[in-house]
C-alpha cells in the first residue's frame, strides 16, 4: 500500500509539473478547462462550512476549561450532536444550523468523544491546571489533555473520515451526474465532491504560496511545507480541482485518479502535524504543560490515520505507534517520542522527521 501511495503522490507531482507548462484549456483529460482555483459556479457545500463552525464553537467552549471555568458535559453534548442547543457565535447569527458533529462521526469513536467530554467535565471541577508562560492547560492524570483529543478527534473521525473514506467513496460518486438536484444548480455528483471538499476548511484559491484563511485541516496543511511536502498544491489542483472538472466534464477516469490523489496527498497533512508536535515535544521534554499538550495533539493526529479508505498504514501500525509514548506521559523519555517519531516517518518514507 504504501508503494501504491507514492506513485500516486509521483504522479500528482508530474501533474503538477503539467499543469505549470500549459494553458488550462489543454489540460483536462479530455482537453476541457481546469481553473486554479475551487471557484466553480454552482459549488455547494454549506453543511461543512456550519460543521467546521460547530467544532469551532465547542472547542471555545471546551477551552474554558483552560482558564478555570466549569464545562458541562450536558452542554457539550448536545453541541456534539445538535440536540437542544443554541448557537452563539457569529457563524450562526443568522439562523441555526440544521447538522450535527456526532452523526458524521465515524461510528466507533462517537463514544469516545463523549467519554472525552465526559473525563474533561469533571477533570474541569476536580483537575490541577498546569501552566507553562502564558499557556495553562488542564490534563488528567496521566498527562493526557482531553481538549486537544476531542477537538482533533473530531477532526480525524468525522472531517477526514467523510471527506477521504465517504463523499469520495463509490456509494456517493455512483450517483446521478446529468440532471440537477430537484430545486438546486447542482447535480447530486458534484455537491457529493464539493461536500467532500468543504471537509478541508480551505479558501477556494489555497494554495502552498497562499496559506492563509484555512481552518481545521486547512490550517494543519501548511506544517507539510516545512518538511518540503508539495501536498497542498497537489491536493488542491490535482485532487479537489481537477476531480471536480472531471465531474463537470463527464470524465469518470480522471476523477477517480483524483480521489487517489486527495486520499494519499491529505494523508500527509496528519502525518506532517503528528511529526511537528513529537518534534516539539522532544524540544520542550522537561516542560509538563507544552510536552503533554503537544504529545496529546500529535496522538490525535497519528490516530486520524486510521479513517482514510486508502490508508497507508493498518490501525495496528497505528496503535502501536501511539503505544510508543506508554500509558503516561509524565513518564515519557525523549527516547520513547523519537521511537514514535520514527516508526511514524519510515512507515511514510519520510527521511527528514526532524524538519518539520
Amino acid at each position: 500500500m504504501k508503494v501504491l501511495k507514492q506513485t500516486v503522490r509521483l504522479i500528482a507531482l508530474s501533474m503538477l509539473a503539467l499543469f505549470a507548462s500549459c494553458e488550462p484549456t489543454s489540460c483536462g483529460g479530455d482537453g476541457y478547462d481546469v481553473p486554479t482555483s475551487y471557484n466553480f459556479e454552482n459549488a455547494s457545500y454549506g453543511g461543512q462550512v456550519d460543521r467546521l463552525n460547530m467544532l469551532a464553537e465547542l472547542e471555545m467552549y471546551l477551552k474554558t476549561a483552560n482558564s478555570g471555568g466549569v464545562v458541562d458535559a450536558v452542554v457539550a453534548k448536545a453541541m456534539y450532536a445538535n440536540e437542544g442547543y443554541t448557537w452563539t457565535s457569529d457563524a450562526f447569527v443568522d439562523g441555526q444550523p440544521t447538522k450535527d458533529l456526532k452523526s458524521k462521526t465515524f461510528d466507533s469513536q462517537q463514544a469516545v468523544v463523549e467519554d472525552l467530554i465526559d473525563r474533561l467535565a469533571d477533570l474541569s471541577v476536580h483537575g490541577t491546571l498546569t501552566t507553562s508562560g502564558e499557556k495553562t492547560y488542564l490534563f488528567d492524570e496521566n498527562g493526557f489533555e482531553p481538549i486537544q483529543l476531542i477537538v482533533k478527534g473530531i477532526m480525524g473521525s468525522c472531517f477526514y473520515f467523510q471527506a477521504t473514506s465517504v463523499y469520495t467513496s463509490p456509494s456517493k460518486m455512483e450517483v446521478e451526474n446529468d440532471e440537477f438536484v430537484e430545486g438546486k444548480d447542482y447535480t447530486k455528483m458534484q455537491h457529493h465532491w464539493d461536500e467532500a471538499f468543504g471537509y478541508l476548511g480551505a479558501p477556494v484559491e489555497f494554495s502552498g504560496a497562499s496559506t492563509g484563511g484555512g481552518v481545521y485541516w486547512g490550517k494543519y496543511a501548511k506544517k507539510t511545507i516545512n518538511g518540503g511536502l508539495e501536498t497542498i498544491d497537489a491536493l488542491m489542483q490535482n485532487g479537489f480541482i481537477l476531480g471536480r472538472a472531471a465531474i463537470d466534464n463527464k470524465d469518470d477516469e480522471t476523477r477517480d485518479e483524483a480521489i487517489g490523489i486527495i486520499r494519499a496527498e491529505w494523508e500527509m497533512i496528519p502525518v506532517a502535524a503528528a511529526l511537528h508536535y513529537l518534534n516539539g515535544a522532544i524540544d520542550d521534554i522537561a516542560d509538563d504543560a507544552l510536552r503533554n499538550h503537544e504529545l496529546s495533539e500529535a496522538i490525535a493526529f497519528i490516530s486520524a490515520l486510521k479513517y482514510n479508505a486508502e490508508a497507508s498504514i493498518s490501525a495496528t501500525q497505528v496503535d502501536a505507534i501511539i503505544a510508543s509514548l506508554g500509558t503516561n506521559l509524565y513518564q515519557v523519555s525523549p527516547e520513547m517520542i523519537n521511537e514514535a517519531r520514527t516508526s511514524l516517518a519510515d512507515a511514510f518514507g519520510i527521511t527528514n522527521a526532524a524538519d518539520f
